[in-house]
């Protein structure tokens, strides 16, 4: 009877993991589908070169730069290390304006660059109260404030080389409205200043040049990397899980992968070429997988014992038997 109680007790304690397993399994599906959640979280990451193949990227990239075109500092050195330290976030609402400062230019334009030109379209009438009542729609969107200290192989200065933002758009599907707008008004300002200040951007550029300076995005990663690929109808932009792939031409063509972790900021960069060999690499130091790596040995330690007690057990009851 003691042992028929045991078997019975081990099947339901099977029967109620494999239930919770199962039911976590469907509510994260649920949850997925119903809207996307901002897992950002204070404190300091540091990124390593971990690769860099200058003769590659020379040869593959472009011949008259080195990494540091993407990220300052010395990343044309392996083992070079940056620190970004990430001090806090607010959810807000953003207008047209604010994307258009905010996103666009400082892409083409530094802060002292930006503030005459700004001037110079409110001259013409185009300030913030005209540009958001002629563009009306809004983003909710995830700002967060970050520190950055560029890439070095000395030890770090107590003050950061210049502070940033990095952004999580609520709702992926805003990308195409935000690019389109962005075009129109681009038209628009050329048009007024009699100058091509604002080049028109293709979804690709967009979206290439805002994975390079402040694209985080929402959970989950993976649905919300393809809404925003399909939403762009990006032509040489794709996902693949949590990394979003470009296919980039320079010298030759070569490939780009961009990977996020759980906060949903970058965790990796890798530079490849056509046959997949890496020409250059970032990766953070101090990952989520260190957790990941010691919570699995954990899990495979319990279900270790847990065998080992239950077959010391049968034994036990079969040496009784006879």
């Amino acid at each position: 009877m003691k042992i028929i109680k045991g078997k019975l007790r081990i099947s339901f304690l099977s029967l109620a993991l494999f239930g919770i397993i199962i039911c976590g399994m469907l509510s994260t599906t649920v949850s997925a589908s119903l809207s996307y959640q901002t897992t950002l979280a204070k404190g300091t990451e540091v990124f390593t070169v971990k690769q860099y193949d200058d003769e590659a990227w020379k040869s593959i990239v472009n011949n008259s730069t080195t990494p540091s075109v993407w990220f300052e500092g010395e990343t044309n050195i392996t083992g070079a290390n940056n620190k970004i330290t990430l001090k806090g976030w607010i959810d807000t609402t953003w207008e047209t304006f604010d994307v258009l400062t905010t996103i666009f230019m400082p892409q083409f334009f530094t802060l002292t660059e930006m503030i005459p030109l700004l001037g110079l379209m409110n001259n013409f009438g185009y300030n913030e109260t005209t540009i958001n009542a002629n563009y009306t729609n809004n983003y909710k969107l995830t700002y967060g404030v970050r520190a950055v200290w560029n890439y070095t192989t000395s030890d770090f200065q107590e003050d950061p080389s210049y502070s940033d933002g990095i952004i999580i758009f609520k709702n992926p599907l805003d990308f195409k409205s935000i690019i389109d707008d962005y075009n129109n008004l681009a038209v628009d300002l050329n048009g007024k200043l009699m100058i091509d200040a604002f080049p028109n951007l293709s979804a690709d550029d967009f979206l290439w040049q805002f994975a390079l300076n402040g694209l985080a995005v929402a959970k989950p990663q993976s649905e919300y990397l393809v809404n925003l690929i399909d939403e762009l109808e990006c032509e040489n932009a794709s996902s693949s899980g949590k990394t979003l792939i470009f296919e980039r031409f320079g010298e030759t063509d070569y490939t780009v992968e961009i990977s996020y972790g759980e906060k949903g900021t970058m965790s990796s960069l890798s530079v490849k070429d056509i046959e997949g060999e890496i020409i250059f690499q970032l990766v953070s130091t101090n990952s989520e997988w260190i957790f990941y790596t010691i919570f699995t040995v954990i899990l495979i330690s319990i279900a270790g014992i847990t065998v080992v007690l239950i077959l010391r057990k049968r034994k036990i009851n079969k040496l009784r038997k006879h």
